[in-house]
């Protein structure tokens, strides 16, 4: 009779070491190298730092790629050419000069010439402006009556 045959044991489950990458036994966040003194599980404020730190880069990446999409734009400067009374509100003809290196559209808020701290306004989206060019566009105001007033625009620079 021959003897019976033993089967080749199972590996054991593993992963990878949360420092380094080494594979450790399922049971075990560390490897040996990583974890010397064999700490249960990695220290709360190492976690916690890992995550700021992601978070912290990610944010500095953002300000990086925001600084570079924003630069050359504006800035703008506007001024009503026209305006006349509609059903409704008051028509403008607004124009929009764009002081930078890059074409961008802008917000221009219309207030009026006399307004008092917390007066009507009403925001108004340019349209795109090239790189030192000025355009024109018409929009209908509503806040300020049917009546033609004194107005002035402001428009926003980054």
């Amino acid at each position: 009779m021959t003897a019976p045959t033993s089967l080749p044991a199972k590996p054991e489950p593993t992963h990878g070491c949360v420092r380094c990458g080494r594979p450790v036994p399922i049971h075990d966040p560390l490897c040996e190298e990583c974890n010397p003194l064999g700490l249960k599980q990695p220290a709360a404020t190492q976690v916690h730092a890992i995550a700021a730190g992601g978070i912290l880069l990610f944010v500095l990446i953002l300000a990086v790629l925001g600084r570079g999409a924003l630069q050359g734009v504006g800035p703008f400067s506007g001024e009503i050419r026209d305006l006349a009374k509609v059903q409704n509100g008051l028509r403008l003809t607004v124009a929009v000069t764009n002081k930078g290196s890059t074409a961008s559209a802008t917000t221009c808020r219309v207030l009026g010439a006399d307004r008092e701290a917390g007066g009507p306004a009403q925001l108004l989206q340019t349209p795109n402006v090239p790189p030192g060019q000025t355009i024109e566009f018409d929009s209908v105001v509503s806040v300020f009556g049917d009546q033609p007033v004194d107005l002035i625009v402001e428009c926003q620079s980054p």
